[in-house]
């Protein structure tokens, strides 16, 4: 793999991390079973959710990775992704607090809770709009080179799972979860703000071509 391939990838990665970092259900579920299992009881979630990210890259680089680099159609889709991801930054920043269901029960998890935990993580990664969305802004533009963009699916659904085990790690200790919630506007400014940059570092090229 090239140095520029290698590069891409990584702005892809520190992306994907800002859109992952940024409080939401998927965070919130992670941590409220991990506060009450531990990070092996919510590991069939984290295993599922990785799976469905994986499967929705694969799912927008079919659709999308297919533009040729150095067109007109080119310049045309990533300024479009761009602007995508400029409203997924702009989501992210106002994104509300989610909701503490109060109904979690402790205790083991059966098999059948590993498996129904594992569906539940995949649906719910598969159906993220704002995950969607960046994985289109960045077929539609930087990954757009189809050499490129085959590599970028099995690293979302890593960097999913890794990610899913350090806040489920985080959230296992005491007091954690409630620390988070109480500085969610902060990290989703914060999350939103490096969207912002990828996405205008998309648009500039683009719309100065």
């Amino acid at each position: 793999m090239t140095q520029e391939a290698a590069s891409l990838l990584g702005h892809f990665a520190l992306g994907y991390l800002a859109v992952l970092a940024a409080p939401g259900p998927n965070v919130l579920a992670i941590g409220m079973l991990a506060t009450l299992r531990g990070v092996r009881g919510v590991l069939p979630f984290l295993i599922g959710i990785a799976a469905g990210a994986g499967a929705l890259a694969f799912g927008m680089l079919v659709a999308f990775a297919t533009v040729a680099e150095g067109t007109e159609a080119e310049r045309i889709a990533r300024a479009f992704g761009g602007a995508l991801l400029l409203l997924v930054a702009l989501r992210v920043m106002r994104a509300p607090r989610p909701p503490v269901p109060g109904d979690l029960q402790g205790g083991e998890p059966t098999p059948r809770d590993g498996l129904l935990n594992g569906l539940a993580g995949f649906c719910t990664a598969a159906t993220n709009p704002i995950t969607g969305a960046y994985f289109v802004a960045q077929f539609l533009g930087p990954l757009g080179d189809a050499r490129i963009a085959p590599f970028a699916v099995p690293l979302a659904a890593v960097q999913a799972l890794a990610f899913g085990v350090f806040v489920a790690s985080v959230f296992a200790q005491p007091g954690a979860r409630r620390f988070a919630l109480a500085r969610h506007r902060a990290i989703c400014v914060i999350a939103g703000s490096a969207l912002l940059v990828l996405a205008l570092g998309m648009l500039m090229p683009a719309l100065t071509a």
